[in-house]
């Protein structure tokens, strides 16, 4: 029984060790005419930052490989110019990739549990906390507002970029004055997608 619970402690303290090494990195929200991968429907702009390799999904998440373990993250701005509330919602955004499969996206929680060996604790600076803070969210957004978050693709791919050829479809954004959707919204993610990257993927 002793033995039992001496395991059960140092796996808890390992799950907590690796909690309290993890660093939460700032992602900035530049101008959304600098992001070369966006589209414009009825005065509502979306742009997509494709974190296509592991070496830029480190600099939003403290973790190394997040690509190779199979999750690509896309960094999503939405802008909205139109004098009214807009309200979108993350469910019925899908990923599209190169072969024409619609992809759903994978929640925080789930990737975390994977990649942290089932570490949901949401304390502060944990890894669950942050990847649920900068997880994008469904709602409104204001007249001449702008919001942002990031929805994740589980792509198990090891050759190349899995997010090459791929585009981000949400298939409406609704006016809530009018109760009128915008949208189809489509963006291509190659413009998004360093030349580097690209290459690597016909490569391989």
């Amino acid at each position: 029984m002793r033995s039992t619970i001496s395991v059960l402690l140092i796996f808890a303290g390992a799950l907590t060790g690796l909690a309290a090494d993890y660093v939460v990195k700032t992602v900035k929200v530049q101008p959304i005419d600098t992001y070369p991968a966006r589209v414009t429907v009825g005065d509502v702009t979306v742009a997509a930052d494709p974190y296509a390799a592991d070496e830029k999904s480190f600099t939003a998440f403290d973790y190394k490989n997040l690509n190779t373990r199979g999750y690509h993250p896309v960094h999503l701005i939405i802008q909205n110019s139109t004098r009214d509330y807009v309200t979108i919602r993350t469910r019925n955004i899908v990923l599209v990739n190169a072969a024409g499969t619609e992809l759903y996206a994978t929640s925080a929680a789930v990737l975390v549990s994977d990649l942290f060996k089932g570490n949901l604790s949401y304390k502060r600076g944990s890894p669950f906390s942050d990847f649920s803070a900068k997880e994008l969210s469904g709602g409104r957004v204001d007249p001449n507002g702008v919001i942002d978050g990031f929805v994740f693709f589980y792509i198990p791919q090891t050759k190349g970029v899995a997010l090459a050829g791929s585009r981000i479809v949400i298939p409406e954004i609704l006016n809530d004055s009018t109760r009128k959707p915008i949208g189809p919204f489509e963006i291509p993610l190659d413009p998004g997608i360093p030349p580097v990257e690209e290459r690597k993927s016909k490569s391989k």
